[in-house]
């Protein structure tokens, strides 16, 4: 009877002891083919906590199905998450990982990062002089780094890297998430896979090659929270990459660069066209006076070729057809300076063109971006807060004020050739009515005066 209760309990541990172990091997097989951990979906993972408390979780992400994501302020970063302690490794096993995947998006220009707090045996640890940390965008904010990117991501982007490619091996403590610029930034879709199949509709690993390397410098700077002073300065000043928001300003900006660079080469050409040489050089009016106080009718006929404009187009026809009467010949060569004083306002028509047009097309371009802008706000709410919806206005302006800045100086110069144009069709009447006094109104008119020689011929004749 004990030798049976004996066997009784004796098939009893080995059943159990063989469920532990099947238990056991299959936790394992399913561990090992889902290979995914999550660091953030929509809640922080077990044992995970925030190190400084905060609202740091919002409504949305970036997706429809998405339910919370981590929304991050200047004033709040870096948000760190810690409790943590997840081994990278090469070849991982069971509860060891090699890959991340990430979501993060930047209402803004400037910098937003990723910072992993380590532990590690190696001597010279790989991820030492990256400072374990992942960036995007320019500025001086994070120093030390790869860099994923040199742009902010302004939409919702997947990102996914291989860590132990990046920073060798070590073991994930902490994760901080750092937007140390104006505008906020969001992180989701936080996971950690044993092999690059583990993460479902995730994009296949970025080479490391493409991540580029900044100098190193004292790892604990990202780590310690804005000062209260820092943030009140940063708050105050207003700093604008004028490069980006051109760029930003999209299709519409290049008609505006086309109307910009037609505006400049026709300003060079009639500034140079309607100056006072082409119309009524100086030299050419003293010229004419003096031939005109010697009665050298020669002498100007060859001034008036020797300086071509439109004054002595209209002198020359007055020099050689002085025979034909006073009223003809001022009536003609005044209407030959009329044309030519139109044709020369008229090539500075095209200058108010498009002084009426780049601010037309800059006003499109605008309300082509509020239409995306608010396009925005329908698709991801209040997400962003107001940070979505101006960021997006201050791109969209960026057209009008294009628009403006070329319409201004176009405006002014056409204004100022203009006027130009018209005193000196005032200087070219006043010479016309002087020859024209000084050849028939003088005292002793041009035609009456003949060489001496000539005179006492018609004398003896």
């Amino acid at each position: 009877m004990k030798f049976r209760s004996f066997f009784i309990v004796l098939n009893t541990l080995i059943f159990m002891a063989g469920a532990m172990f099947f238990s056991s091997s299959l936790f394992a097989q399913n561990a090992n083919k889902q290979g995914m951990y999550e660091i953030f979906g929509d809640t922080l993972p077990e044992g995970g906590q925030w190190k400084k408390a905060g609202n740091y979780i919002r409504k949305g992400g970036y997706t429809k199905e998405s339910e919370r994501y981590i929304y991050l302020t200047p004033s709040s970063s870096p948000a760190e998450i810690t409790g943590l302690s997840i081994p990278i490794r090469e070849n991982p096993g069971v509860g060891e990982y090699r890959y991340i995947t990430f979501g993060w998006i930047k209402w803004g220009e400037g910098q937003l990062g990723i910072k992993f707090g380590y532990e590690t045996t190696a001597k010279n640890p790989t991820g030492k002089k990256y400072n374990y940390t992942y960036f995007a965008g320019t500025g001086d904010s994070i120093t030390t780094g790869l860099s994923l990117s040199d742009r902010t991501p302004g939409r919702w982007t997947i990102t996914t890297r291989d860590l132990w490619k990046d920073f060798g091996d070590f073991t994930i403590t902490d994760l901080s998430f750092i937007c140390p610029n104006r505008r906020d930034a969001g992180f989701d879709a936080i996971f950690l896979g044993n092999n690059p199949d583990a993460f479902a509709n995730a994009p296949g690993i970025i080479p490391t090659k493409v991540a580029s390397i900044v100098n190193v410098e004292d790892d604990d700077t990202l780590n310690e929270p804005p000062l209260d002073e820092e943030i009140d300065d940063q708050s105050q000043k207003v700093e604008i990459d004028w490069a980006a928001q051109i760029r930003a300003g999209g299709v519409m900006m290049y008609p505006l660069y086309l109307l910009g660079f037609v505006a400049i080469i026709l300003v060079v050409q009639r500034f140079i066209i309607s100056s006072r040489a082409n119309l009524a050089p100086k030299k050419f009016c003293s010229s004419v006076h003096d031939n005109l106080s010697r009665k050298d009718i020669k002498g100007a006929i060859e001034a008036c070729r020797k300086y071509p404009s439109t004054l002595s187009k209209s002198l020359l026809f007055i020099f050689e057809h002085k025979d034909a009467g006073k009223e003809a010949v001022s009536q003609t060569a005044g209407d030959m300076a009329v044309r030519d004083i139109r044709k020369h306002l008229s090539s500075v028509y095209p200058l108010s063109v498009i002084a009426s047009l780049s601010p037309l097309l800059g006003l499109l371009g605008t309300i082509v971006g509020m239409i995306e802008a608010f396009g925005l706000v329908a698709l991801y709410g209040d997400e962003g807060g107001a940070a979505i919806l101006s960021d997006s206005i201050s791109k969209a302006l960026i057209t009008t004020a294009a628009g403006l800045i070329i319409a201004a100086p176009c405006v002014a110069v056409y204004f100022i050739i203009r006027n130009r144009i018209m005193s000196l069709g005032s200087v070219i009447e006043e010479e016309i009515e002087h020859v024209i006094t000084e050849l028939y109104l003088s005292d002793k008119p041009l035609d009456s005066a003949k060489p001496e020689e000539e005179k006492s011929h018609a004398t003896v004749i």
